[in-house]
């Protein structure tokens, strides 16, 4: 029988560039899903009526709570997964790095198949979801969500699902969100989960146009748009927060990064357009309005800036002014965007100040508004310097960063923009922050602290020793050029910021 053989010249498959790394990936996801669908695990809401699975019956009462050897299996199972999402995803960026031939497309299906099984479980890492659905049942009873919240349902499958502090708190989303999560609730027939099903659609609409749009804008500005999807689309902040999570800023992120496009491409008052959508669904995406007037035309004089500025201002009123009218919401959003600002978390760096020196509390959110200003200014000054993208990420980092709440998944509106211009001190800073944030960021400190501590000393050393070995077991690929490398071993071209990372 004839052996066949491959050219040297010929381009290896996905399999045999990624392959390795892409199944361990999808182990990972798959892990993550189990977890989270394991009754009581604290990495998804766990009521009657949450999923379809996975939740106490309708008879049972309350929230289920995992304990003892079930809350170390969950617990294992659930950073198990996670751990190896994100050294998959590592190798998967050095071997982008690295290749000679990059095609985008083969990054798209890896993120596609390490999605379905995220797809499947129910929402996890975050309560949101509910809370969408709630304010979208609100909606489609004519009900304006920037007056009341969720409570004034009453008993419904809606508001027992929705997080307690949403329940009575109106809405803080745009009129396009708001419009399009009543209709979602209208079109399903006031059904929760089938509603949920259709919201977290709505964000992997909002992932798929990133990915999309993203390598684009990257190939304009003459940057790799491998390297860029690598970093920026198939980072484990978008496959967690964005995609498992369902949350809205998916479609927000998505919405802006193709009004940038398209106003590279000349079109700037359709871009215009497009951002004006993305802040219609969360206000910061009203960033890429003023960002596309502030270089609209090359503007070299402060007259015509600020003629440009006035005519994105006058062009995002009308769409937001035609949106309001169609989905009969009004301007009521303006009153109620402050809203999940008292919501507290432990990764704000302003809430860390004060919970440490409560004397400082106040001052420490004050100091770090003025501080993303000053450094959004200075972006600005810097802008013809480092480009449009360097400094709309870096702007919109330190507004996340320096704001008064930061929810892992906020970290995601400026580190796909980033990640088009990102030289290695920026790869490795996106890198540590989305590996960091990705492991630490899925369930609150307190609530980990507490699950920990409640699992004895005896079960704390066996989730120790796991998490240890797992950091310590090397991953391999085989590389564009067909030779097989350890994550954490040396080449001759010295370590990537992935490597770096993995031997810290």
């Amino acid at each position: 029988m004839q052996r066949s053989y491959r050219s040297p010249d010929a381009s290896p498959s996905l399999l045999e560039r990624y392959g390795r790394a892409g199944l361990v990936g999808l182990l990972g996801t798959v892990l993550i899903s189990l977890a989270a669908s394991l009754p009581g695990a604290p990495f998804a809401l766990k009521v009657p009526g949450a999923w379809f699975f996975g939740v106490p019956a309708p008879t049972q009462g309350g929230i289920a709570h995992a304990s003892g050897f079930l809350l170390l299996c969950d617990l294992i199972i659930g950073f198990t997964g996670i751990l190896l999402l994100c050294r998959s995803w590592l190798s998967i960026y050095r071997g982008v790095t690295r290749d000679r031939e990059k095609r985008t497309g083969r990054l798209a299906l890896i993120l596609a198949i390490w999605s379905v099984p995220l797809l499947i479980a129910p929402p996890m890492f975050s309560n949101d979801i509910y809370d969408y659905a709630a304010q979208g049942e609100l909606v489609s009873h004519h009900i304006n969500p920037y007056v009341y919240g969720p409570g004034v349902l009453g008993a419904s499958p809606f508001s027992t699902l929705a997080h307690g502090f949403w329940i009575n708190t109106p809405s803080p989303y745009g009129p396009l969100f708001n419009g399009l999560d009543g209709g979602i609730v209208q079109l399903t027939g006031h059904r929760v989960l089938i509603s949920i099903v259709v919201l977290r659609l709505l964000a992997v609409l909002g992932v798929a146009l990133i990915a999309i749009f993203l390598p684009l804008l990257a190939r304009s500005y003459g940057q790799d748009p491998s390297v860029a999807f690598s970093l920026g689309v198939l980072n484990p902040l978008v496959l967690l927060f964005l995609i498992a999570s369902g949350h809205n800023d998916a479609l927000m992120v998505g919405l802006l990064v193709t009004g940038l496009y398209t106003a590279r491409r000349g079109h700037c008052a359709w871009g215009i357009v497009l951002c004006a959508l993305a802040g219609a669904i969360k206000a910061p995406g009203l960033i890429g309005v003023f960002a596309i007037g502030w270089t609209w035309g090359g503007a070299d004089s402060s007259w015509r800036r600020c003629f440009n500025l006035a005519k994105a201002a006058v062009i995002a009123a009308v769409t937001f002014e035609a949106l309001s009218t169609f989905f009969g919401l009004g301007w009521g959003w303006v009153r109620t965007l402050g809203a999940s600002n008292t919501v507290t978390t432990w990764i704000t760096p302003t809430d860390l100040i004060g919970k440490a020196i409560p004397a400082l509390s106040g001052v420490a959110h004050v100091t770090g508004l003025i501080a993303a200003v000053a450094i959004s200014l200075w972006q600005l000054k810097r802008l013809p310097v480092i480009g449009l993208p360097r400094a709309m990420g870096l702007i919109l980092l330190a507004i996340v960063l320096l704001g008064p709440i930061v929810q892992p998944w906020y970290l995601m509106w400026g580190i796909p923009i980033l990640a088009i211009t990102a030289g290695a001190r920026t790869s490795s800073a996106i890198i540590y922050l989305s590996v960091s944030v990705s492991l630490l960021g899925v369930v609150g400190l307190g609530d980990l602290t507490n699950a920990i501590g409640s699992l004895g000393p005896l079960y704390q050393l066996l989730f120790a020793l796991t998490m240890a070995a797992l950091l310590l077991v090397p991953i391999r690929r085989t590389s564009g050029d067909n030779r097989s490398t350890i994550l954490n071993s040396k080449d001759r071209r010295g370590p990537s910021p992935a490597g770096r990372m993995l031997r810290a």
